[in-house]
């Protein structure tokens, strides 16, 4: 991969764990990671738009409406777990009632999990301008603006998430990767694999694959699917959301997994949990080279996931048109 594809993928790496490690802290009433995350984001956001950010509680404990200040180049912003839309019209509210228009010309919503698709106006009273499109933040919005950036930039961009988000965040996790550094991690091996043949004339009906080809195995199949999907779900969209995989690793993923997963298919005479279980395994053994302990179940649910989408146990089209 090129330099800047390596830099990208490690900043939407590092900026999903910490959303999705919001999500799950907040879940237990854990929001510690919140006021690191107040810490963390000041120099995250003077790398990317060269603002002078800092942390308000430095200066003000507990103060309303903002955490973060460039009194320079009048920004304000608030960093909050909180994606609904009381919480904004809140903030908004307090930022007039503080009459902080006076000091910022733009306040700045970050949300620290996934903003929602508002539909409701936030009324400013005609104080300053609040752009709902432009104003409310996220993990992906972050991306976006950081994909247009220089190399060098993404480069220092990279390396402030691993020195200030990986060490001191997730010091603890550093031998378990979560539900999103496993797939992450497979999906980055997977589409440096350039082992494959030829490209297969496949026909993509998971319906056929699962109740007519695989019909034996099928409440199996469909059993596991629905109960990973439960836990693993928001990891596989919290991905596609940040990774940004282009159409030529997205080929190379698909060529892969089904030259690899066809060998292993015909070695268990067709059975696909038994070949399953064995790429799983297979694929566990080849990210476990560093001592890090991976999520077997998060590399299963991903497998059954392309399963369906059928770059695994792909349906070759001499055998679909005969069985069809």
């Amino acid at each position: 991969m090129l330099k800047r594809e390596i830099y990208l993928e490690g900043i939407a790496h590092s900026l999903a764990l910490l959303s999705k490690e919001v999500e799950i802290r907040n879940a237990v009433n854990l929001y510690d990671i919140n006021i690191v995350a107040e810490d963390f984001f000041p120099g995250l956001f003077n790398l990317i738009y060269g603002y002078e950010l800092k942390n308000i509680n430095n200066l003000e404990k507990n103060a309303p409406a903002i955490d973060l200040y460039d009194s320079k180049n009048k920004v304000s912003i608030q960093v909050t777990s909180d994606n609904d839309s009381a919480k904004i019209k809140h903030t908004i509210s307090e930022f007039n009632q503080n009459r902080f228009y006076e000091i910022y010309d733009r306040l700045i919503v970050l949300i620290l999990t996934q903003k929602k698709k508002y539909t409701t106006d936030f009324d400013t009273e005609g104080k300053f301008t609040f752009d709902k499109e432009k104003d409310i933040w996220d993990v992906e919005s972050l991306i976006k603006d950081i994909r247009g950036l220089e190399p060098d930039k993404l480069k220092k961009i990279n390396e402030y998430l691993l020195s200030e988000l990986d060490d001191k965040c997730y010091a603890s996790k550093r031998t378990q990767a979560s539900e999103i550094d496993t797939i992450m991690d497979l999906i980055e091996y997977i589409s440096q694999n350039m082992d494959f043949s030829e490209r297969k004339n496949v026909i993509v009906d998971p319906e056929y694959k699962i109740y007519k080809r695989f019909h034996e195995f099928a409440n199996k199949i469909t059993s596991d699917y629905t109960t990973l999907l439960g836990v693993y779900g928001d990891a596989i969209e919290t991905i596609n959301g940040t990774l940004g995989i282009d159409e030529a690793q997205d080929i190379i993923i698909m060529l892969y997994l089904q030259d690899i997963s066809m060998q292993i298919l015909k070695k268990n005479n067709n059975d696909p949990i038994a070949s399953l279980n064995q790429l799983v395994e297979y694929f566990e053994n080849k990210l476990s080279t560093d001592g890090k302990k991976y999520d077997r179940m998060a590399i299963k649910f991903y497998l059954i996931n392309e399963m369906i989408k059928c770059s695994v146990f792909p349906n070759e089209r001499g055998e679909y048109d005969e069985c069809k």
